[in-house]
């Protein structure tokens, strides 16, 4: 995985966000906290501060689209959340075979999903 990490920045972000929907479906409470290295252990990744840095930069996305909160910074990194009230948790809990390919699909399977929620 490490060498393709290098090769392909939206399969890496993909593989980023897959694992955040994987972690919302198996969670049972209204809200998740982790940070790069769960992110990066969870998905079977090195957990290397390259590949560390570059799961901060997906997540950091993320965040700037409010799909995901930060909670909190400490020395040892910065720590996301998400609510039941994210698109992201909404997207993960509705079970729906999706196929995505960069953070822009992502942007139009969730605004695909509200207007059927909106239905």
């Amino acid at each position: 995985m490490t060498t393709s990490i290098y090769r392909n920045y939206s399969e890496f972000s993909m593989n980023v966000v897959l694992t955040l929907i994987e972690m919302i479906r198996h969670t049972k409470g209204g809200m998740i906290t982790f940070n790069s290295k769960k992110i990066a252990v969870l998905a079977g990744m090195v957990t290397h501060p390259v590949i560390l840095t570059l799961i901060k930069d997906v997540l950091e996305r993320l965040k700037e689209k409010g799909y995901i909160m930060e909670v909190g910074r400490t020395k040892h990194g910065v720590k996301y959340s998400v609510t039941r009230e994210s698109p992201l948790w909404i997207l993960a809990k509705s079970y729906e075979k999706i196929t995505i390919r960069s953070l822009e699909d992502l942007d139009e399977v969730i605004e695909k999903l509200a207007l059927k929620a909106l239905a």
